[in-house]
C-alpha cells in the first residue's frame, strides 16, 4: 500500500519541503536551509545557536560553496575554519562564539552583513565580543554611527530612537567642519568618556558651538547663473517677484550671515537662501515664485553646484544642538524632528530662522 495522502508532504515547485518550526526559526533562509538539511531538518535544528546562524550566513553569502560543503563545515568544522569561510579570509577572533548571542531566530541577510562588517572593526568588534545579547536593531543603531564613534561607552549610552542616533552622527560630522578633520579622534575620545546618555549628547551639542565669535565667512563663489541679491533694492525686487518673505531677513543679509541668489534651472526660476552657522554655509531654502516647491531635478542641480562650492545641506548647528539635548533629557524631550525619509526631507529646507 502507498503512504496515506494525509502524511504526504506536498513540495511546492522550486522549494524544498520545510516544517513549520523551520519556517519560524529560519524565516527568509528557510528554503535554502531546507535544501541543505531536508525535512524534518533534525541535523540543522539540533545544531547550537551559533552554528545555525553560521549556516544562514554561509548559504546566503557564499554562492561559491556547495550546500554539502556548508553542511560539513557547520556540523564538523572548527570555529576558526568556520569564521574564515564566513568572511572569505582571515577572521577576527570570537566571531563564531558571538553568534551564539544573536538569539534563536535567524536574521535578515542585511543584518548579518552589518554584523560581519562591525566585527571586523577593532573598536566595534571589541564591543560585540562583550555584549551579553546582540540584537539586530541595536546593531543598526551602532552601524549608523561613524566608525570613530563605535566605542564602548558611546555605544553603551546610545538611546533606542534611531533619529537620535542619526543626529548624534550628524553632530560628529559637523563638528569636524568646525574644528577640523584632524580632531576626529580627540572628539571621539572625549565623547567616549561620557558617564551617561545626557552627558554624551550634551558633549555633542557643545562641539557644535563656534570656536571664536564675530567671524563671518565670505559668500560662496557660485556660477554666473546664480545672481546675488546684493542690496536692499534688489531684495525688494526679488521679494515682489517671488512673493515671499525675504525682506524679513534684511538684518541677517546686511550682517553677512545670510545670502540670497536667484537662479534659473531649466524652465524654473528659483530663489535660493543660504545661511551661515559655525559649520559654514548651508542651503536654508530654495523656492519658486509664490513659494512653490522646486522640482526634484532642479533642486538636485542646485544642491550639486552648491556642494562643489562647499555649501552643505541639512539642519543648522543651532537647531541640532538644541535637539541633541532634548533627545537625552527627560525633562525637555523627546526632541521633535520632522520627516527624514526622503532625500528632500534630509535637506531640512525651510530652516531660515535659527
Amino acid at each position: 500500500m502507498g503512504m496515506p495522502m494525509a502524511l504526504l508532504h506536498m513540495r511546492p515547485k522550486g522549494h524544498a519541503v520545510q516544517t513549520p518550526l523551520l519556517g519560524f526559526l529560519a524565516g527568509p533562509h528557510a528554503d535554502v536551509i531546507a535544501e541543505a538539511w531536508p525535512a524534518p531538518h533534525s541535523g540543522f535544528l539540533t545544531l547550537p545557536t551559533a552554528r545555525r546562524h553560521a549556516a544562514a550566513i554561509l548559504l546566503g553569502h557564499r554562492a561559491d560553496l556547495r550546500a554539502a560543503d556548508v553542511v560539513r563545515a557547520v556540523e564538523r568544522g572548527r570555529d576558526g575554519e568556520l569564521a574564515r569561510l564566513m568572511v572569505s579570509g582571515e577572521a577576527p577572533g570570537g566571531l563564531v562564539k558571538a553568534l551564539g548571542r544573536l538569539g534563536e531566530v535567524l536574521w535578515e541577510a542585511g543584518d548579518y552583513a552589518r554584523y560581519l562588517a562591525l566585527f571586523a572593526e577593532p573598536d566595534a568588534g571589541r564591543v560585540l565580543r562583550h555584549m551579553k545579547v546582540i540584537a539586530a536593531d541595536r546593531l543598526a543603531l551602532i552601524g549608523a554611527l561613524p566608525e570613530a564613534l563605535r566605542q564602548a561607552a558611546i555605544i553603551a549610552h546610545l538611546p533606542g530612537r534611531a533619529v537620535a542616533v542619526d543626529e548624534l552622527a550628524d553632530a560628529f560630522r559637523l563638528s569636524l567642519r568646525i574644528h577640523g578633520a584632524g580632531e576626529a579622534a580627540a572628539i571621539a575620545q572625549r565623547w567616549n568618556r561620557a558617564s551617561n546618555t545626557l552627558a554624551l549628547f550634551d558633549m555633542a551639542a557643545e562641539a557644535l558651538q563656534p570656536v571664536r565669535f564675530g567671524h563671518v565667512l565670505p559668500v560662496p563663489r557660485l556660477p554666473e547663473r546664480f545672481v546675488p541679491v546684493a542690496d536692499r533694492k534688489a531684495l525688494v525686487s526679488v521679494a515682489l517677484e517671488f512673493r515671499n518673505c525675504l525682506r524679513d531677513f534684511t538684518g541677517d543679509l546686511a550682517a553677512g550671515r545670510m545670502a540670497v541668489f536667484t537662479v534659473r534651472e531649466g524652465s524654473e526660476m528659483v530663489a535660493v537662501a543660504l545661511r551661515q552657522d559655525p559649520a559654514g554655509w548651508r542651503l536654508a531654502e530654495a523656492k519658486g515664485r509664490q513659494n512653490e516647491d522646486v522640482s526634484d531635478d532642479a533642486l538636485r542641480c542646485i544642491v550639486s553646484v552648491l556642494g562643489l562650492a562647499g555649501v552643505r545641506t541639512g539642519e543648522s548647528t543651532w537647531v541640532l544642538a538644541r535637539r541633541l539635548h532634548e533627545h537625552a533629557c527627560d525633562d525637555c524631550g523627546p526632541a521633535h524632528t520632522g520627516a527624514r525619509e526622503t532625500w528632500r526631507d534630509r535637506l531640512a529646507l525651510g530652516s531660515l530662522w535659527d
